[in-house]
């Protein structure tokens, strides 16, 4: 009797097809498991890396079903088989996730469950040989900034003043704010004062837009001309900057001539009609007398 056990319980032991032992595995982002997050791209995908070990020594067909965060598209195998005692990486690809509709470090759980159906090509009569995987997928900063500017519409007379609107638009999902704001021309006489507090002063929330004006003084002596006026709006990260700005032409009239010489009259005197008549009698009458 029991010779009869051992021999009865030998084939039990040696058989791998229970669920409570199925000796493969499935991880999502990193064979070695160390990758914890995953940052979208910009242009709103993502590839993620599945590493699917299989320790069995026979092989098995595995039925994949996956989630995604941020309502993204997910293209991937639905099933795998994969031969006993090897490994083999697959490949999902999210897509048309929208990074301005969520805050930038967003985070959302991206989740792979997979599950035998057969091995070595026989159906699996118990279900509930699973696996599974998480991962962290998270949104990227994206900066997205305009600046719009705007000068006086009518020409500008030298010796006077006016003023420039400039608009900054933050577009992005990150909170912005400029780090350094210049004005400069290409006409020497126009000078500017440095008052955009509005601009650099102030954070701007996504979708916010800072409105702020600058003016600036046209000399007297300034020629008439067409005057080119770019503004640049400088913005500092800690791992990069980038500099934004937009021109505007502003018309200069030179000052006018009676301006400069207001007060200042040339008149000149010219003899009356009936003593040029005169005149002109008594010449004729002397070069009669000297003929004769």
């Amino acid at each position: 009797m029991l010779i009869l056990l051992v021999v009865v319980a030998a084939p039990m032991a040696y058989a791998d097809h229970s669920p409570t032992h199925s000796r493969w595995s499935i991880e999502a982002g990193d064979a070695d498991g160390e990758t914890e997050v995953l940052v979208v791209k910009d242009n709103g995908r993502l590839n993620i890396p599945l590493f699917i070990v299989n320790e069995n020594f026979i092989s098995i067909t595995i039925e994949f079903e996956y989630t995604a965060p941020f309502e993204a598209t997910i293209i991937a195998p639905e099933s795998l088989t994969i031969q006993g005692s090897s490994s083999q990486e697959i490949m999902v690809m999210l897509s048309e996730i929208d990074p301005f509709e969520h805050t930038a470090g967003s985070t959302g759980e991206f989740e792979v469950v997979g599950t035998v159906t057969s091995r070595q090509g026989l159906p699996v009569s118990v279900p509930g040989d699973s696996d599974s995987s998480t991962i962290d997928i998270e949104v990227p900063s994206i900066h997205y900034l305009e600046v719009d500017l705007k000068g006086p519409s009518n020409t500008i007379q030298a010796g006077q003043t006016s003023t420039l609107e400039v608009s900054l638009s933050n577009s992005g999902n990150v909170a912005e704010q400029a780090s350094r704001v210049t004005v400069s021309s290409n006409c020497p006489l126009l000078t500017f004062t440095e008052k955009s507090p509005k601009i650099t002063d102030q954070t701007m929330a996504t979708g916010a837009t800072l409105v702020s004006e600058i003016s600036f003084e046209v000399a007297a002596d300034q020629i008439s001309t067409a005057c080119n006026v770019v503004v640049e709006v400088l913005f500092t990260w800690s791992d990069d900057s980038q500099s934004y700005s937009d021109s505007v032409r502003v018309n200069v009239a030179e000052m006018a001539e009676e301006e400069e010489e207001e007060g200042l009259t040339v008149t000149e005197s010219l003899p009356a009609p009936g003593a040029l008549s005169g005149i002109l009698v008594a010449l004729l009458a002397a070069i009669v007398r000297r003929s004769e």
